[in-house]
């Protein structure tokens, strides 16, 4: 590699010069590769001072103690210098010559005894990420080598070669040479690369070395433990610690786990490829799997064992996890697992189809979930009365007719009496459930159940011992909380219903589960926002979430940010709403997760109060068919609201139409609070709408929504935004200035001349309300004027 093309980075300079001039040593610790030598070499002969150059395994220490004229040692490969008295005759050559100045160049860390250098501030060192190039360095790196590069062959190469400098100078080469920056091109680079780690670092390694790293390779990332279980070598701490002090191809991070730096690990795999047959590579993935399992982490475990080819395995710890993890979310969660599994193997474990069932309504595929059900119910009809199988199979027929969302509500009246009969015969044992679906909700969690609303008192009474005794830990306190939501949602007054139950909530803590919790306390956020109390909703968020992650309870934590998100908009805090949007909404409208409808519809609101109203339209349309198919009514609710209001801005006359099919659902249940939560942003509408003012009902609504506008009067009201008013050509000319184009390149890609894009940008900095080109992009993002990644 020619130092005449080697780009010495601004940051490795400056360190440079301050060594010069007020230090003593410079170290430059890093993987091969990473132009380490060139690069102090470099910046070396451009002192004009006279050096001397060697080699960390033959350092002439007596010729350096004689000769006076040399005032640069540059010592390369130090991390051969392994005789203690080498290190210690270099220590004393620093500290007995303060005059001279010293470079070293290791593919470790610093040898203890150099250490004192450094915490006296004597030397610096020069880590890796220092020595990688971002994509300015390599922009540069092209120019120096006369090479013409597009932007996006410069973010293929930046991208490819992630800025390993080695990398990055092999693919200028090939391009110099007139290939095409390709797939090809990029194959080729890393062959190369990969040949130079084998020949630089790999073949010098003892045999042992070599078998350990390529026994870790396929992970990407370990601790000690994984490292004895994998290997079966009990000297796996001794080669770590010789590995870590003589390389630094191995990177130890804050959560005690090892990890290979990327391109190194690739050479590994390209290496183990070649080395090793696949029945070996198997045996290493099963290996990894057992102390993922081990360790309970099921999901590292089964990615081993698939790749490990047991399929066994992977049943096995898809049932167990499922009986950890109750609820709906699990099977999501675990969704590529499942369809993996051959489905012989489902069909002989009734913990297996009653999951395909599951998971196959989730994913809106009703018939092949009614398949499974039917093929869990021949299981069940197939095994003897006193089979232990048929009575699992039994039970979790009952928790499918029970669970399954696409079975109507009404059914359960007669489903959790008789399920109750049968546990109280001890003919069954029902697997955990998650009633809420980690949502803030009984009344519209796993199941909706705006139609036991319409008889709540009355099922009340009938249902909660056997839906308590059913339900077991998911029980407790939730027929309390669904009877105080359900008159909630018809906008009566719920405060003594709330008091019950915040004095309920250390019982439910102790012998319930966080979804009642979250469900119990999601209901007094509600009331708290609902009273205009928004200061005691966040604090009783707050309090919550801290709660919830400290335990470990972060299938929770998406629901609640989402939730917290609403507030925000409520209050007006829209900056830390769009911060939500941008960092934690799902965005992802090919691919339906149910379990995220909560969030989908948060998102839809973040998207109307920007006035974003064809993206709300674009959000809701993936949830409108579940909604319908599985009678979710308070969900059909606020999205037909939603979507009323973003019509409604649109000028588009299909608002009413919504708007009208969202109180007949609303009315049939006398649902109020569903509507009017929208308060501010939904009352024009109603003006507007013509239906019975004596309407009883009616009236309470607009009273109820009035009260809201009142509490909340700019909630999801369109933000006044002077970059609306941009013309075409000026949200263009925007785009440019954000993406740091100067004047004259944005004349030249527009086509027009310098005085008119002069023009043009000062109109558009006054309409952005700011002075200088720089606030345009913070301003630009604020009012959604270009995307985030500009």
């Amino acid at each position: 590699m020619s130092d005449t093309y080697i780009h010495v980075k601004p940051a490795i300079e400056v360190q440079f010069q301050k060594c010069m001039e007020r230090g003593r040593v410079l170290f430059f610790s890093a993987p091969c590769g990473f132009g380490k030598t060139v690069t102090a070499e470099k910046l070396i002969r451009q002192t004009g001072e006279k050096y001397r150059s060697v080699s960390g395994d033959r350092v002439p220490f007596e010729q350096l103690i004689e000769d006076p004229n040399w005032k640069i040692l540059f010592v390369d490969d130090l991390q051969m210098m392994q005789e203690e008295k080498d290190l210690q005759a270099l220590c004393s050559l620093i500290r007995e010559n303060p005059d001279r100045r010293f470079i070293l160049a290791s593919r470790g860390l610093p040898p203890g005894c150099l250490m004192a250098f450094q915490y006296t501030g004597l030397m610096s060192v020069l880590h890796a990420d220092v020595l990688l190039f971002d994509r300015e360095d390599i922009r540069k790196l092209f120019q120096e080598w006369e090479v013409p590069v597009t932007d996006s062959e410069l973010s293929g190469v930046t991208k490819e070669s992630i800025g390993h400098p080695l990398g990055v100078v092999i693919t200028i080469r090939h391009m110099a040479e007139g290939q095409t920056f390709g797939p090809e091109l990029v194959a080729g680079a890393f062959r190369e690369v990969f040949r130079y780690f084998e020949t630089a670092i790999y073949k010098r390694f003892d045999l042992n070395i070599r078998r350990f790293l390529l026994e870790l390779a396929p992970f990407e990332q370990f601790d000690l433990d994984m490292a004895r279980i994998v290997s079966g070598d009990p000297r796996v701490g001794e080669m770590l610690d010789w590995l870590q002090r003589n390389t630094t191809m191995l990177r130890y991070d804050e959560t005690q786990r090892f990890h290979f730096w990327p391109q190194f690990r690739a050479f590994l795999m390209w290496e183990m490829d070649r080395e090793y047959p696949e029945e070996k590579k198997k045996t290493l993935y099963s290996r990894g799997g057992m102390y993922y399992e081990l360790k309970e982490d099921f999901v590292h475990a089964m990615d081993c064992y698939i790749r490990g080819g047991d399929h066994s395995k992977v049943s096995e710890l898809l049932i167990r996890s499922a009986e950890l993890h109750p609820g709906m979310g699990h099977y999501y969660e675990m969704e590529k697992y499942y369809h993996s599994l051959p489905e012989k193997e489902i069909l002989a474990s009734p913990a297996l189809m009653q999951a395909m069932s599951m998971l196959c309504a989730m994913e809106m595929d009703y018939e092949k979930s009614e398949q499974w059900y039917e093929a869990l119910k021949q299981f069940a009809e197939q095994c003897d009365r006193m089979d232990a199988g048929g009575r699992q199979a039994r039970s979790r027929l009952a928790w499918l007719d029970i669970s399954l969302p696409q079975r109507e509500v009404s059914g359960l009246t007669d489903t959790i009496p008789a399920v109750f009969r049968l546990l109280r015969g001890k003919e069954i044992t029902l697997p955990p459930f998650s009633v809420t679906s980690t949502l803030p909700s009984i009344m519209n969690g796993g199941k909706d159940f705006s139609d036991w609303s319409k008889k709540d008192d009355m099922l009340y009474q009938v249902l909660r011992i056997p839906v308590e005794a059913v339900l077991g830990k998911d029980g407790v306190g939730l027929a309390d909380c669904a009877i105080a939501e359900s008159k909630f949602e018809k906008g009566e007054d719920i405060t003594h219903r709330m008091l019950s139950l915040v004095q309920r909530a250390g019982e439910i803590q102790r012998n319930g589960t966080p979804d009642i919790e979250f469900a119990v306390t999601g209901l007094l956020i509600r009331s708290q926002m609902a009273s205009g109390r928004s200061d005691d909703a966040v604090r009783t968020m707050e309090q919550l979430r801290t709660r919830f992650a400290e335990n470990g309870l972060d299938r929770f934590l998406p629901n609640m940010d989402a939730m917290r998100c609403r507030m925000d908009l409520y209050v007006g805090d829209l900056d830390r709403a769009d911060d939500w949007y941008r960092e934690k909404a799902p965005r992802d409208l090919m691919k339906l997760n149910v379990m995220k409808r909560y969030q989908y519809l948060t998102q839809a609101m973040v998207e109307l109060a920007a006035g974003k109203n064809q993206d709300v339209l674009l959000t809701l349309s993936s949830l409108e068919l579940y909604c319908r198919t599985c009678r979710r009514h308070l969900d059909s609710i606020h999205l037909l609201i939603i979507r009323a209001i973003a019509c409604w801005r649109e000028k588009d006359k299909t608002w009413k139409t919504y708007l009208d099919e969202a109180l007949d659902i609303a009315e049939e249940y006398q649902f109020i609070r569903p509507v009017s939560g929208y308060g501010a942003a939904v009352l024009p509408l109603l003006e507007e709408c013509s239906r019975d003012d004596q309407d009883k009902w009616y009236l309470r609504l607009m009273a109820a929504v009035r009260e809201q506008a009142a509490y909340y009067p700019a909630f999801l009201q369109p933000r006044t935004a002077p970059g609306e008013s941009l013309t075409a050509t000026e949200l263009q000319i925007l785009r440019l200035i954000c993406a740091d184009k100067s004047n004259a390149e944005i004349g030249k890609i527009m086509d027009i001349k310098l005085p008119t894009v002069k023009t043009h940008v000062s109109h558009i900095l006054d309409k952005l309300g700011v002075s200088r080109r720089s606030e345009a992009k913070t301003a630009a993002k604020k009012r959604w004027l270009i995307p985030d990644h500009l």
